[in-house]
């Protein structure tokens, strides 16, 4: 097991390197912004009206879960998996699906593999909550093992500040990196240009950022109109895979290098949302 994972790994890094040849050539600021808890309703279809290349993760074992996704894929955008996991509060709210704690591996390992067959053409995943599952580096494990295999990216939603989910993703090897801020955890116009604004910021430091947003009306009505902005501002809406190989880089750095081997309390916009 230990010698396929450092294959694994290998094999990333240099897949990573060869592809920030690219994005380094690139000056120009990228920002992803993915729609999260796509599927429950059918007026989520009004997301896919929106131009560029939004990145779409899809709740598994909803209504309209193969659907969309089938949609996403015949619009040329991204399909993502937003996977359910435990948190420390309402877990009521998870849905169907959710990868709990006191699963076993095999549980756990088959649970990722039922979501990934009722979701069609998916790329990575993300989490939905899991508060209390991202800190947990055995469950991790398995979930970031079962996605190697299926050389998916794993993205952290980052619902929580003491998340473990990306220094155990690259540990497996996997393309992974995080969300920087929410857009919509307030639905006014004020709070979300402010929030838009805050991420072309760190686009502009960085070269790149990503958002996480839903399909609310407010947020959909919103998103319509940042096409002109991004032009004029020379930034580029890409999918999330675009960024991955960057980010990936810097994870190794941060979490294989880290020679205490603890985690670090991540440091930006913490969730407001179920955790």
């Amino acid at each position: 097991m230990k010698a396929r994972i450092l294959l694994i790994s290998t094999l990333a890094i240099v897949c990573c390197l060869l592809s920030t040849v690219s994005i380094a050539n690139d000056k120009s600021p990228k920002i992803a912004i993915i729609i999260d808890d796509i599927g429950y309703r059918k007026t989520d279809f009004s997301a896919l009206a929106l131009p560029g290349q939004f990145t779409y993760s899809v709740v598994p074992f909803a209504p309209y879960t193969r659907t969309i996704a089938n949609a996403v894929h015949d619009s040329d955008r991204e399909v993502m998996a937003h996977i359910p996991m435990e948190a420390i509060h309402n877990n009521h709210l998870l849905g169907k699906g959710a990868l709990k704690l006191a699963m076993t591996e095999q549980q756990t390992r088959q649970q990722v593999q039922d979501i990934l067959k009722e979701i069609p053409y998916v790329s990575g995943i993300n989490n939905h909550m899991g508060s209390q599952f991202t800190t947990k580096p055995k469950n991790l494990g398995w979930l970031m093992d079962e996605l190697s295999q299926q050389q998916l990216y794993f993205l952290d939603s980052k619902t929580t500040a003491y998340s473990m989910a990306e220094k155990v993703a690259v540990e497996h090897g996997l393309r992974t990196g995080h969300r920087h801020i929410f857009l919509d955890n307030q639905l006014d116009k004020a709070y979300l240009t402010q929030q838009f604004d805050h991420l072309i910021n760190i686009a502009k430091k960085h070269k790149y950022a990503i958002a996480i947003a839903h399909p609310h009306p407010q947020s959909i009505s919103f998103l319509k109109g940042i096409s002109a902005k991004l032009a004029e501002l020379g930034v580029e809406l890409v999918p999330v895979s675009t960024l991955l190989p960057e980010m990936t880089r810097i994870a190794r750095v941060r979490h294989l290098n880290n020679k205490s081997g603890s985690n670090k309390r991540y440091v930006g916009a913490t969730a407001i949302l179920p955790q």
